[in-house]
C-alpha cells in the first residue's frame, strides 16, 4: 500500500472527512487536493487578468493638474500601475475567502473570484475607460455593495433559489452544456487560451493562431478616436487577416500539445491528468530566449520577468480600501444590471456544475443551495470593500469536477491557494494562457453530455435547449444565454395558452405516445450489425455439428444446398408436384 493510499485511508476516519461527507460522495483526500489544483491552475489567471481590467477604471487615480498628458501623463500612468498592483492582492483576498466560505457553508467544490465579464463591464461601462464614463468609481464601488446586500436577503429568505426553480426544464438540462461551449470557446481564444480562434472583421471570428509579429490589432473607431487616435481603445482582439501567419503560433502548437497530454492521462483514467499538463506547458514556457516563453524580449516581457523574480511581494491595500459614497444617482442602472446579472450567472453556473455531479434534483435544486447562493452575495459585498467588481461562482471549477472533486474541501483548497497568491503573485500570475486552454477545451468537451437528457424530439425543448447553448458563447455572458432560453420558453408557452383559449391542443398533447427520433441511418446500420451477427452465429451452430449428424439423411434434407436453389425459393422448400 503507497503512501496516497495509506494517507487517504488515514484521512476518512477524521472529523473532516465526516464534515465534508467525503465517504458518503466516495472521493478521498488526494482526489479533492488534485481537483483543487486542477481548478486553481485553470482559474489562476484572474490574479493578471482582473487587476489589469480594473485598473483601467482608473480607480481613485486622478490626472496630474501640471501633467499636460491629463490621463496619458507618466504620473497617471505611474498612480495606473500601483492601482494594479493592489488589485492583484484585492482578487486574492477576496477570492479566498469565497472560496473557504463555499467549502465550509455549501461544501461544494466551486471556486469563486471576481467574475470575469462584470469587472469588464463595470470598467468600460460603468466607470469608463480611465474614468471616462458618467459613474465615479465610488458610486459604482457603492452600488456592487448593495447589490450583494439584496442578493443576501433574497438567498437567506429563499426567493432566490425559488426563483432559480424557476428556469425551465430544457434550459435546465442544456445550461451544462452552453457553459462547456462558453468554456470552450474561452479555450480557443488568446486572452485565456491556445488561440485558435481570433477576430475578424468581415466574419466577426475567424482562424487565427498567428505568431504576435504578424497580429494586427483591433481598435474601437468611435467618433473620439477618429478626431484623436490617441485616444482610440486598443483591445485584447486581433485579426491574422492583413499580415498571414495563420496556424504558424508557436505557443499555440505547444498549447494543443498540452491539451493532447491532457486528453491521453484522461483515456487512461488519471485524475492528475490536468496538473500534468498544464504544468509541462507552464514551466517549458518560463524558459526565455525561446518561442515559446512568456517572457519574450520585449518591454512586456521584460515587465513579467522582473515581476517574476520576484517571487514573493505583498502589495498593500490603501488606495481601493471602503470605497464608498453617497452620490449614487448614476448608479441606478449600474445597480440593476449588476443584480440581475450576477443573479444569472451565478445561478448558471451552480445549477450547470452540481447537475453536472449529479446531485440536482427533478426540480433543479441541490443541497445546501440557499447556502451557495449566501456564500455570493456575502463575497460580493466582501469584495466591494476593495473596489472590486460582483464575485461569482466560476465555470472553471468544472475542471476540478472534473478530475474527482466532490466536496467543499476542494474549495477550501482552492482558498489556500488563493491565500498563497497573496504572496506568490509573481509566480501565479505567470501561468501562460496557451497552458491553461487545452484543459478549458477538454472541460467544455465533457460537459455536453448533459444534452443527452433534452427531449429532441420536442421541438419546443429542441430550439429552447438550442438557442440556450448557442446564444452562451457567442454573446461572451451565461447571463444572455439564460435570458435568451427562458424568454423564448416564455413567448412559446404563451403562445400555446393564448391558441388553447380558442380549442386548439397544447402541442404537448400531440407528443405523449410519440417516440424520440430515431437517426434512419443509424437505424438501418444497427439492423445490419444484428442480421451480420446472427448470420455469424448460425454459421458457428452448424459448424460445430458432428460430420456424421451433417452427413445424415435428415440433415441432408433440412439443410440443402440453397446456393444452387432458383430465384424465390430455398433449399428448405418441397418440390411441387
Amino acid at each position: 500500500m503507497g503512501f496516497i493510499q495509506r494517507s487517504d485511508d488515514w484521512f476518512a476516519t477524521t472529523r473532516v472527512a465526516k464534515f465534508f461527507e467525503m465517504n458518503e460522495r466516495g472521493t478521498t483526500l488526494f482526489t479533492e487536493f488534485g481537483g483543487a489544483v486542477a481548478t486553481f491552475m485553470t482559474m489562476s489567471y484572474i490574479l493578471a487578468i482582473n487587476p489589469a481590467i480594473l485598473a483601467q477604471s482608473g480607480g481613485p487615480c486622478v490626472p496630474d493638474p501640471e501633467d499636460e498628458g491629463g490621463i496619458f501623463g507618466e504620473s497617471y500612468e505611474e498612480c495606473l500601475e500601483n492601482l494594479k498592483r493592489e488589485y492583484i492582492t484585492a482578487t486574492a483576498v477576496v477570492s479566498c475567502l469565497a472560496c473557504i466560505l463555499m467549502g465550509l457553508l455549501a461544501n461544494l467544490p466551486i471556486a469563486l473570484a471576481p467574475g470575469m465579464g462584470m469587472n469588464a463591464y463595470f470598467t468600460y461601462s460603468v466607470v469608463g475607460w480611465r474614468g471616462t464614463g458618467e459613474t465615479s468609481w465610488n458610486a459604482a464601488c457603492t452600488a456592487i455593495l448593495i447589490e450583494g446586500f439584496i442578493f443576501l436577503v433574497l438567498a437567506v429568505s429563499g426567493v432566490r433559489v425559488f426563483l432559480s426553480k424557476l428556469i425551465p426544464e430544457p434550459v435546465r438540462l442544456a445550461t451544462p452544456a452552453a457553459i462547456g461551449f462558453f468554456l470552450a470557446h474561452l479555450g480557443l481564444q488568446t486572452a485565456e487560451g491556445i488561440g485558435i480562434v481570433v477576430s475578424d472583421i468581415a466574419t466577426a471570428v475567424t482562424l487565427g493562431a498567428c505568431p504576435e509579429d504578424k497580429r494586427t490589432p483591433i481598435v474601437a473607431f468611435t467618433e473620439s478616436c477618429a478626431a484623436d487616435t490617441n485616444t482610440c481603445v486598443v483591445s485584447d482582439a486581433y485579426t491574422c487577416d492583413d499580415l498571414g501567419g495563420v496556424m504558424t503560433s508557436p505557443t499555440t502548437w505547444m498549447g494543443i500539445l498540452g491539451m493532447m497530454i491532457i486528453l491521453v492521462l484522461l483515456a487512461y483514467k488519471w485524475r492528475s491528468s490536468m496538473i500534468i499538463g498544464i504544468g509541462f506547458v507552464t514551466f517549458t514556457s518560463w524558459f526565455r530566449n525561446t518561442a515559446i516563453t512568456y517572457f519574450p524580449d520585449t518591454i512586456v516581457g521584460d515587465d513579467r520577468f522582473d515581476y517574476f523574480r520576484q517571487v514573493v511581494a505583498f502589495e498593500k491595500m490603501s488606495m481601493i480600501l471602503v470605497p464608498y459614497t453617497n452620490e449614487l444617482k448614476s448608479a441606478a442602472v449600474a445597480l440593476i444590471t449588476f443584480l440581475y446579472v450576477d443573479f444569472l450567472d451565478t445561478s448558471g453556473t451552480l445549477m450547470g456544475i452540481v447537475s453536472n455531479m449529479g446531485y440536482t434534483d427533478d426540480k433543479g435544486d441541490f443541497p445546501k443551495s440557499r447556502a451557495a447562493y449566501s456564500v455570493d452575495a456575502l463575497a460580493t459585498m466582501f469584495g466591494s470593500l476593495f473596489g472590486v467588481s460582483p464575485v461569482t461562482s466560476y465555470i472553471e471549477s468544472a475542471s476540478g469536477v472534473a478530475s474527482g472533486a466532490r466536496t467543499g474541501l476542494t474549495a477550501c483548497f482552492v482558498g489556500f491557494f488563493f491565500f498563497l497568491g497573496m504572496f506568490f503573485a509573481p509566480i501565479i500570475a505567470s501561468i501562460p494562457p496557451w497552458a491553461t486552454g487545452g484543459a478549458l477545451i477538454l472541460v467544455g468537451s465533457m460537459m455536453a453530455r448533459s444534452l443527452k437528457d433534452v427531449k429532441w424530439h420536442d421541438i419546443t425543448h429542441a430550439a429552447t435547449a438550442f438557442v440556450t447553448v448557442i446564444i452562451m458563447p457567442l454573446t461572451y455572458s451565461i447571463a444572455y444565454g439564460l435570458i435568451a432560453g427562458i424568454c423564448m420558453w416564455i413567448v412559446l408557452q404563451s403562445v400555446f395558452w393564448f391558441l388553447g383559449l380558442f380549442g386548439v391542443p397544447h402541442p404537448e398533447e400531440h407528443n405523449v405516445d410519440e417516440p424520440e427520433y430515431v437517426d434512419p441511418v443509424a437505424e438501418t446500420a444497427e439492423t445490419s450489425k444484428k442480421a451480420d451477427k446472427e448470420i455469424e452465429n448460425q454459421d458457428v451452430a452448424v459448424q460445430e455439428q458432428p460430420a456424421a449428424e451433417m452427413n445424415s439423411p435428415e440433415m441432408t434434407e433440412s439443410h440443402g444446398p440453397s446456393t444452387d436453389a432458383p430465384s424465390g425459393k430455398t433449399g428448405n422448400d418441397e418440390p411441387k408436384e
